[in-house]
């Protein structure tokens, strides 16, 4: 069963729990507006988290304490000691992408802290690129510092005539079809072809501390190189389940950077072990 299957049977199911009746045009909306800013800061339960995390990150990545510094990014090891925080951001996060994007039960299967660092040379996840996961995996950015200028690494995503998210189709969509991406799925080429006929369309994600972006993981994008201050980030990833788990995010079937970023090409298998 491949993804886009398993994510209907997922819609169908919530459908039956009573939620909210499915809207065709808003369903549609899922591929084809693939990059939105929901408002996450009414929750005061999102600020609250928000802030401790900011200030809990900071002082880690600033004494390099559970960090990995692979000179692409400064990145967080120890993710759970921040469980209280994961736990009430995802409690605010996740109940909005199912009731407002998916139509479906959630949960989170990957959580990335990084920190951007400074580049000379553009390379890794500052190249314009796509995830390529199956589409129905969908992350949320949530900044940890000010990101108020160009200089301080904002997230930036390729936008259409429409102002949406420009989605790049993925190699991965279940067992029956799961390819490496040309190129590693950096698409500079096509970015600058785009430029050659049309004036560059970009979006770049501004704003204060809390400021999230919640994006279609083959939504064609790239971070910024750091020029001034630091950027401090966390990223959580979700995906369908027939079943809500009792905790959106849980060491137990939710990772960090230790394990790669691919999902598995089953997409039955969820939340009940790492996958």
């Amino acid at each position: 069963m491949n993804y886009s299957n398993y994510y209907e049977i997922c819609k169908q199911q919530y459908e039956k729990e009573g939620k909210p009746p499915r809207d065709s045009e808003k369903e549609k909306e899922f591929y084809e507006n693939p990059v939105r800013e929901f408002d996450f800061m009414s929750s005061t339960d999102y600020r609250e988290a928000v802030e401790s995390l900011s200030h809990k990150v900071k002082s880690d990545f600033d004494t390099n304490t559970d960090t990995l510094d692979d000179k692409i990014m400064l990145k967080h090891t120890n993710i759970w000691k921040f469980s209280e925080e994961i736990r009430n951001l995802c409690n605010v996060c996740v109940p909005k992408l199912e009731s407002s994007m998916y139509f479906c039960n959630l949960y989170v299967d990957k959580i990335y802290i990084y920190r951007t660092n400074s580049l000379k040379d553009r390379e890794s996840s500052y190249i314009w690129h796509y995830d390529n996961n199956p589409l129905e995996v969908v992350k949320t950015i949530i900044y940890l510092t000010d990101v108020d200028n160009e200089e301080n690494s904002p997230y930036e995503y390729l936008i259409d005539s429409n102002n949406r998210g420009v989605i790049h189709p993925p190699t991965r969509t279940g067992p029956s079809h799961w390819l490496p991406a040309p190129n590693n799925s950096r698409v500079n080429n096509i970015v600058e072809a785009l430029n050659k006929t049309t004036k560059p369309i970009s979006n770049k994600v501004l704003g204060k501390k809390g400021t999230s972006c919640t994006f279609n993981n083959n939504a064609i994008h790239r971070a910024n190189p750091l020029k001034k201050g630091f950027r401090d980030v966390i990223n959580i990833r979700v995906k369908p389940t027939l079943i809500r788990p009792a905790h959106f995010a849980d060491p137990k079937w939710t990772t960090g950077f230790e394990i790669s970023g691919v999902v598995n090409p089953d997409p039955t298998l969820a939340w009940t072990s790492l996958v």
